[in-house]
């Protein structure tokens, strides 16, 4: 299993991530053991940050936000309207939009060309954020538990790691 840890910047208090505890509480149990939280993304560390969003913009803290994410920042519960945006001008490992991680929905938005190595694409179906790489799926069915949406987070990571690392 792919390493995760937890991103909370330093002085961004993220604003509309609901239910963060209870996603921390199911992703180590899922992990089995308590997942490490940091201020500041490594480039030396081998694994992928999980960061919450909510509100927060790239520009937050001084554009300390928009620093820390990267191909190996996936994001957390992100307000829908700011989806477009931060994915072009970031370009995270992927992420949960706000509507759905709140209700522990299991829905990734990601890299397009991942999504299409683990998801059937049926003729006619729109790719969402096509123009900016990007695409949206559903990994695991979602049953309203939070180890469940950690699950789908990490089979996501697994199979985007194999890709980012082949590319």
């Amino acid at each position: 299993m792919i390493q995760v840890k937890l991103l909370k910047i330093e002085n961004v208090e993220p604003v509309g991530v609901d239910n963060l505890d209870k996603f921390i509480q199911g992703l180590n149990n899922v992990l089995s053991y308590t997942v490490e939280t940091v201020n500041r993304a490594d480039s030396n560390f081998d694994g992928y940050y999980l960061l919450p969003m909510g509100f927060t913009i790239p520009e937050s803290g001084n554009g300390v936000v928009k620093e820390n994410i990267n191909d190996k920042v996936f994001l957390l519960s992100v307000i829908n309207s700011n989806i477009p945006r931060i994915l072009e001008e970031c370009k995270p490992a992927g992420l949960t939009n706000w509507a759905l991680f709140f209700r522990a929905g299991t829905s990734i938005i990601g890299k397009k060309e991942v999504i299409e190595k683990v998801s059937n694409r049926e003729e006619g179906d729109d790719i969402w954020y096509d123009d900016l790489g990007y695409d949206q799926y559903i990994p695991i069915l979602k049953d309203g538990t939070y180890e469940t949406v950690a699950k789908a987070i990490l089979s996501y990571l697994e199979v985007y790691d194999k890709w980012l690392k082949n590319k």
